[in-house]
């Protein structure tokens, strides 16, 4: 299906912790709604920001970070490994769409890699994808598989395909037939 209708709830402040529990971060959600695709002329406003903390030996959470996402909004999905890499999926309002459908940052914060469905898919097999007025539903329904300890995120797409994305190196590995299309 092509160009149907949608509608997104707002966005809200999120949190994600590391499978040991050691890190948590807070995802807060930007305003910058001149970024977001069928939102040209809209005021330019913040980007969305994670806050890091960190567990301590005296065994509080201290503020260790504080970044700047590429997502205009929010991420519809985030994953933390125990090492402090964060992998972020899609934006808000605008899943599949964009330079940044997978963000990468490193322990640091800094942002390490992104991709844009163009860099994964054909533009025959990003066709096959169900499209609604604003975004691209590349991705199944089930949420991916996070491995923390090795920093290793499963994605399954909804034409069948396994994606492999490491959060320490960045790279992406696609096997398609991998599963079943959903």
């Amino acid at each position: 299906m092509h160009g149907q209708a949608d509608s997104w709830a707002k966005a809200k402040i999120t949190g994600i912790i590391s499978p040991s529990g050691n890190i948590v971060a807070r995802i807060i959600p930007g305003d910058n709604m001149s970024q977001v695709y069928g939102f040209s002329g809209a005021a330019k406003g913040e980007m969305a920001s994670a806050v890091y903390y960190r567990m301590q030996s005296t065994g509080k959470y201290e503020k260790a970070l504080s970044i700047t996402l590429q997502n205009p909004i929010a991420p519809l999905f985030a994953a933390l490994a125990d090492s402090g890499e964060l992998v972020t999926l899609d934006n808000w309002h605008n899943a599949g769409i964009g330079k940044h459908v997978i963000a990468l940052y490193a322990a640091t914060g800094k942002h390490v890699r992104s991709y844009a469905l163009a860099d994964i898919y054909s533009k025959e097999e990003i066709s096959k994808f169900e499209f609604s007025a604003s975004s691209i539903y590349w991705r199944c329904h089930t949420p991916p598989f996070f491995d923390g300890h090795a920093g290793v995120l499963e994605i399954q797409d909804r034409l069948g395909a396994n994606l492999e994305v490491n959060l320490k190196t960045g790279a992406l590995i696609r096997t398609p037939g991998a599963g079943k299309p959903c």
